[in-house]
């Protein structure tokens, strides 16, 4: 018998994983991607160029090859897009409904609000005049974001009225659809949470605290699971986290939400039908719950029942963001040294030599970042600090900076 074909969204380097994980489980796999170059095009099965934000070409690809099911794994730019052609071909999926709950944050803020979550006062805006009004009516500080992007594209925190329109720039040209969402700015601790929906039940995989940089508060510095936080008990973030899940409509499949959390409420900030980024989806998750997420992401979309029973005993796990400063990177030293350290599950640049860092605007402006997994949490962030401590980056002496 010919084995099932999986067509995975995307072909990029966090979709690697995927391919091979599904290509281990005797699956052949699709990919359809838009760019010319991708690394999953190497290992997959069969290859399509279709864009993935293209859900009338990602269709067509997968009808003509007659694919078992569909995955999107850790892009938001993908969700629709998959959730469109699984529900056209009448296989399992989120769902269309879900799928643009959850990559459109306007409708996202909607649709929490609608069912009682405290979601912070918030306006959807197309125009200059528009955000000057209702920073005006909502009052500072504000977070300016666009509608329709992802990894912290284009968000900027506002303070003053001086600083409206270069956010509304920024927002702007981050946006497909030109459209941005301001919403006053939550106070609290932010917390990930990484769920998988599976026969109508929400299921925890992790729970993390986020440190953001002082500045840049919308970028985190580290991302720990298995902290002794957050102040506010799981039960209560566990419930408004189903109660998302539940308004946005998502049938099944991965979730990654994050909340701001204080004084007992947990406030939505936002939320994604997929996988975690940064490693989150295909390292973290498998480590502090467990639970084999990969495959259980890879049953659902083939429609076979997922198993969610832990393999082990949870752990902890910490994620260490590496910056620079600005400049052209000359050199970097100390990678080999770090990954071979003991409890680091990973190390990723970002930026490579001859590429340039910039200021701190975005996720991806950040170096990198080092994934250790320990006992506890307090271990795997002084594993991941010293496996970061061994990675050295040389800024172009014509720069003026080194590090």
């Amino acid at each position: 018998m010919t084995a099932p074909l999986l067509h995975v969204i995307g072909a990029g380097p966090w979709q690697v994983p995927t391919i091979r994980r599904a290509r281990s489980l005797g699956l052949r796999v699709l990919v359809s991607d838009g760019w010319d170059e991708r690394p999953g095009y190497a290992i997959a099965d069969l290859c399509e160029r279709a864009s993935i934000v293209d859900a009338e070409a990602t269709l067509a690809a997968a009808r003509r090859h007659r694919v078992a099911g569909v995955l999107c794994d850790t892009t938001d730019n993908g969700v629709f897009a998959a959730a469109y052609a699984a529900e056209s071909l009448g296989l399992p999926g989120v769902g269309i409904e879900a799928a643009l709950n959850c990559t459109d944050k306007s409708r996202m803020a909607a649709r929490a609000q609608a069912a009682g979550l405290p979601v912070p006062h918030w306006r959807r805006i197309e125009s200059f005049g528009e955000l000057v009004a209702a920073e005006a009516a909502l009052g500072s500080p504000v977070v300016v974001k666009p509608v329709d992007n992802q990894s912290g594209r284009g968000v900027s925190v506002v303070n003053a009225a001086v600083q409206l329109r270069a956010a509304y720039d920024c927002a702007i040209a981050h946006s497909r659809s030109r459209t941005a969402l301001v919403q006053r700015l939550a106070a609290g601790t932010e917390v990930i949470v990484d769920s998988i929906v599976a026969a109508g039940r929400v299921h925890r995989l992790g729970l993390a605290v986020k440190s953001p940089y002082a500045d840049n508060p919308t970028i985190s510095s580290r991302i720990t699971y298995g902290a002794s936080g957050p102040p506010t008990p799981p039960e209560l973030i566990d419930a408004a986290n189903a109660a998302l899940i539940a308004a946005l409509g998502v049938r099944q499949g991965l979730v990654h939400a994050e909340y701001m959390v204080a004084d007992g409420q947990v406030v939505p900030i936002d939320v994604a039908a997929r996988g975690g980024g940064v490693m989150i989806y295909s390292h973290v998750l498998p480590a502090v719950s467990g639970v084999d997420a990969m495959r259980a992401a890879i049953d659902l979309a083939l429609g076979r029942p997922a198993d969610l029973r832990p393999a082990h005993a949870p752990r902890a796990a910490n994620i260490e963001f590496l910056r620079a400063p600005p400049g052209l990177v000359a050199a970097v030293g100390g990678v080999d040294e770090a990954r071979a350290m003991p409890g680091v599950a990973a190390v990723h640049l970002n930026i490579g030599v001859g590429q340039r860092m910039g200021a701190l605007n975005h996720k991806d402006d950040r170096l990198g970042f080092v994934i250790a997994v320990a006992d506890d949490a307090e271990t795997a962030i002084a594993l991941s600090r010293a496996a970061a401590a061994r990675i050295e980056v040389r800024i172009a002496a014509d720069e003026g900076v080194s590090a």
